[in-house]
């Protein structure tokens, strides 16, 4: 009886191992026709998320700061909770950086003061840029609120990106001004270095996914060539434009403009 069973144990792993086999030729038969995978999307994607998760990390920051003379414990843990969930979040999303595919984020229009947003980013980015001795300067030529119809993420991202991309190409002790202005049709943000600027092969290259180009971060920064492309496709869906100016040795000027007052119905 004991031989019929591992006569009839080994039967079956066999038959088992024969229908792996043949599952397993079915699924590379259909992979054939599976559509071509394009690891450039990935990279796309992941930098993207990596802006929103640096814009769920500056408020958590800033949540920490106004909060933190709070006496309920349990808040400030939570805090740290989230803050640790978001640096873990990041840390993959860096690991991704290179290939998902990805369609247009749902965008969220509503009445977004630009002046106060580009004011607080500039305040979270000065705690990065002190690693560097960088001071960024915030400047609202109108002197009062502008206020914009718009996604108030997207642009925040498209800050990230601005922010992030003038620090890491900054030497130590550089200035970076952040300027916000405004005509009868459009607002506009500028974001200005003293880096070591674009020569005319790079600035052609600009705004495309995954472009190398010749600047090189001053710090050890990371560097995917996707942040600008990302910041490019968010402004494009907003119904504005981003461009840069630049002159080598003499820094970098990088801005977007927005339609002023284009509510919908």
């Amino acid at each position: 009886m004991e031989n019929s069973k591992k006569h009839i144990s080994k039967e079956n792993i066999i038959e088992s191992i024969n229908e792996a086999k043949a599952d397993l030729e079915t699924a590379l038969e259909g992979m054939e026709h599976l559509p071509v995978f394009d690891d450039k999307n990935l990279g796309f994607a992941a930098q993207a998320l990596n802006n929103y998760l640096s814009i769920i990390g500056g408020v958590v920051y800033l949540l920490k700061l106004s909060l933190k003379d709070y006496p309920d414990k349990d808040v400030h843990m939570r805090l740290d909770g989230l803050e640790h969930a978001s640096n873990l979040m990041t840390h993959t999303v860096n690991q991704l950086m290179g290939s998902a595919t990805t369609g247009q984020p749902k965008l969220m229009f509503s009445n977004v003061d630009l002046s106060l947003l580009v004011k607080r980013v500039c305040n979270y980015y000065q705690r990065t840029a002190d690693r560097k001795q960088i001071r960024i300067t915030f400047e609202n030529s109108l002197q009062t609120s502008l206020h914009v119809w718009t996604d108030r993420v997207a642009v925040a991202a498209v800050l990230d990106n601005l922010m992030s991309n003038a620090i890491k190409y900054s030497e130590r002790g550089k200035q970076i001004l952040v300027q916000v202005k405004a005509d009868i049709a459009h607002c506009f943000c500028i974001v200005k270095d003293e880096g070591p600027g674009l020569n005319a092969e790079d600035q052609t290259k600009l705004f495309q996914q995954g472009a190398r180009l010749s600047p090189v971060p001053t710090g050890g920064e990371p560097s995917t060539g996707y942040g600008l492309a990302v910041a490019k496709e968010l402004i494009d869906q907003l119904g504005g434009e981003i461009w840069c100016e630049s002159q080598l040795g003499k820094g970098s000027s990088f801005s977007f403009q927005l339609p002023l007052n284009k509510e919908k119905e």
